[in-house]
């Protein structure tokens, strides 16, 4: 069944552009702890911090429209596990493990890429059917990720293994936005799709880490590196994944995944003021394009 889709109002526009700078931030921030800590440790610290964040707002939200918690989760059982599984254990364990290995601007670009498989991925299912125009503006964006990578002669050959890893984590969140849209229609909520999602994903999250959990240097942590772990488990993987949610619910999957080419506009700014990381003329170039693809998907 085709879904009917609309521009997004001036309010939830605003809290998917502070979903971007989030989202694009965290590429720069999450490397702080990376440096004195392994990945699926950090994944582990930054969850924790989200299910506390994410369980009191959902708590909260119940409570006000005088439903159980565990509505969202009786809406549909396995498409919440599934879901859980896809958008917060794949996702993030190939997001952790691929930033730690590539910049922070190269990570931001390789995740700039969710939005097309969104787009394929809707289009298939029928969740959602794009125009002309919005194909076209989901092209042009790509297109300036194309331009940003190709700005960074010799990055993208770095650690193929990174590369692959953010690619892979870019299809399954593209696949996980246009899934989750059916599930909100049946009258799940944006936060405890997420809560429930995390809930469901921690033991995965718990036996990645164990490995390295114990042999982890805690000594050589510091405020910074606690500071960004909550950073990036109270707004990037916690707050932000519910406006990002109710915005899927809202105004379709493609239309809000087309924001997401914002993030590695946002990632290399940050890579750039917060590491140093070098910004090059044709990476401008293709920020502009990634913007202009945006605009034009949300005139579709």
């Amino acid at each position: 069944m085709t879904t009917t889709t609309t521009r997004p109002p001036i309010a939830r526009e605003v809290g998917l552009l502070a979903v971007v700078l989030i989202w694009g931030v965290n590429f720069a921030v999450i490397k702080v702890p990376l440096e004195v800590l392994p990945p699926f440790v950090v994944n582990l610290a930054r969850f924790a911090v989200s299910l506390s964040v994410l369980g009191a707002l959902h708590v909260r939200q119940a409570r006000r429209r005088g439903l159980p918690i565990t509505s969202t989760f009786r809406v549909g059982h396995w498409e919440v596990v599934g879901l859980g599984l896809l958008g917060i254990l794949i996702y993030q364990a190939g997001f952790i493990v691929g930033v730690d290995r590539v910049t922070a601007g190269m990570g931001a670009l390789l995740i700039g890429a969710s939005p097309l498989w969104t787009a394929v991925s809707a289009h298939a299912l029928g969740v959602e059917r794009l125009g002309l125009l919005g194909w076209a503006g989901t092209a042009v964006s790509l297109v300036g990720v194309v331009l940003v990578v190709v700005g960074r002669p010799g990055e993208l050959g770095g650690d193929a293994v990174g590369v692959a890893l953010m690619l892979g984590a870019s299809v399954a969140w593209g696949v996980y936005t246009t899934l989750a849209r059916p599930l909100l229609d049946r009258g799940a909520s944006a936060l405890g799709l997420t809560f429930w999602g995390i809930v469901v994903s921690l033991p995965g999250l718990v036996a990645l880490a164990l490995p390295d959990l114990l042999a982890a240097d805690w000594g050589a942590t510091d405020a910074w590196d606690w500071l960004a772990i909550l950073y990036s488990g109270g707004l990037s993987t916690g707050v932000a994944y519910g406006i990002w949610n109710a915005s899927v619910q809202a105004v379709g999957p493609s239309r809000t995944a087309a924001f997401s080419n914002l993030v590695p506009f946002v990632g290399i700014a940050a890579g750039a003021v917060l590491l140093g990381e070098p910004v090059q003329a044709l990476q401008i170039a293709g920020g502009v394009a990634i913007v202009a693809g945006v605009l034009i998907v949300r005139r579709s």
